[in-house]
């Protein structure tokens, strides 16, 4: 059996919504890049600290948590940032850091996240750091498209070739679209490209506009059409849309993120990085500032609590989680965890969101069309009202 399979589905769950998963997964954010792309959104600085101050940080972060030390820990993602701007002496010992603080005997997934631009060899130093799963953030292989993105060059033209060969089982690419002066052909050409190489996973990230100097976004037609047309290539391709922005082969889902989609609990370390915790029903979200230098001098005095949510208002903010997932959400298995029908926040929005094309549900299940995963905000603000 594939141990990727074994990871608990919150969803499955028929307890009521005071039940307290035992596993958790983990997310590390790497704040560092030596190159500042315009247009990404993430918290990132362009200084790289002694690697062994930032995972002291870490260590003093973890243990100023109160509840998870002595839980199994089911994924872990390192993302960016770029995480490959830390050697793999630091995951290394990362994971052993862990490891004194969680139960990694259940880890069925540890991803890593890379721009590209990372030797074969050092590759393979991160393999053996203890990831199977790598996600190269290639935003595009086109040099002029790159170049609109402030991208820089891709030196590497088969970065799956390169992680496979480095140890990696689990391989995915990132792309980009929907920006001015990127066209059709341009986005076309890149999938194209990206089959040849044959990764286990894509994701397809439509450019959200920076506030700084950035790419605008591109036609709101346009964006609609490569949504489609992107989709329709993927499928074709055999690569199974099960998310928003994600399509991968049969059994290659990211385990980590649909942990996100399903509800499930997860800590976030390091600057700015986001947790959610489900304690007696009450969930929690905090996050931590994203100050570098606070973090380095204080990790858990950088913790600021974002919401506390519990019975119908958790209900909603779960149910548009959950119809992210192209299956969409299960009526009863949803009804038996929240206690609360996904039709009863639809049902008054039923009709417009029918004709608008936006949902489809049954006695069993309720989800997004291709339409409405387009124009999936449309649905949620009608949740959230």
């Amino acid at each position: 059996m594939n141990p990727r399979s074994k990871i608990q589905d919150p969803e499955s769950e028929t307890s009521n919504i005071r039940h307290q998963t035992s596993n958790l997964s983990l997310y590390l954010h790497i704040p560092f890049c030596t190159r500042l792309c315009p247009y990404c959104h993430f918290y990132r600085v362009p200084d790289v600290p002694i690697w062994n101050v930032y995972l002291h940080a870490i260590a003093r972060e973890l243990d100023a948590l109160e509840d998870p030390v002595g839980q199994a820990v089911q994924t872990l993602y390192v993302g960016g940032g770029t995480p490959t701007e830390l050697p793999a002496e630091f995951y290394s010992s990362l994971f052993e850091v862990i490891g004194d603080r969680f139960d990694l005997s259940g880890l069925v997934e540890s991803t890593i996240e890379t721009d590209g631009q990372v030797s074969g060899q050092d590759l393979g130093a991160y393999a053996l750091a203890g990831f199977d799963r790598v996600s190269v953030g290639v935003k595009s292989f086109d040099p002029r498209v790159r170049g609109i993105l402030g991208a820089g060059e891709l030196t590497d033209p088969d970065p799956v070739t390169t992680a496979r060969s480095a140890g990696f089982p689990s391989v995915s690419l990132d792309l980009i679209y929907g920006f001015e002066g990127q066209e059709m052909d341009d986005l076309t050409g890149d999938l194209e490209h990206a089959f040849l190489l044959d990764p286990d996973h894509i994701s397809l990230y439509m450019l959200e506009e920076a506030e700084t100097w950035a790419p605008g976004e591109s036609d709101p037609d346009l964006g609609a059409a490569m949504f489609r047309e992107s989709a329709r290539m993927l499928r074709a391709a055999g690569y199974q849309q099960y998310e928003i922005t994600n399509f991968s082969r049969p059994g290659e889902e990211s385990l980590h993120n649909m942990v996100y989609w399903k509800d499930g609990d997860f800590i976030g370390l390091g600057p700015s990085a986001h947790s959610c915790v489900t304690v007696n029903g009450i969930r929690f979200r905090w996050r931590n500032k994203p100050d570098i230098d606070a973090y380095l001098e204080d990790p858990a005095g950088c913790r600021e609590e974002l919401s506390r949510e519990e019975g119908i208002h958790r209900a909603r903010e779960a149910l548009i989680l959950g119809l992210r997932v192209r299956k969409g959400v299960p009526r009863t298995a949803f009804a038996a965890r929240y206690g609360h029908d996904p039709m009863e926040f639809l049902k008054p929005h039923l009709a417009d969101l029918t004709e608008l094309g936006l949902v489809r549900f049954s006695t069993n299940n309720v989800r997004l069309t291709t339409r409405g995963m387009l124009l999936s905000n449309e649905v949620f603000v009608r949740i959230l009202g």
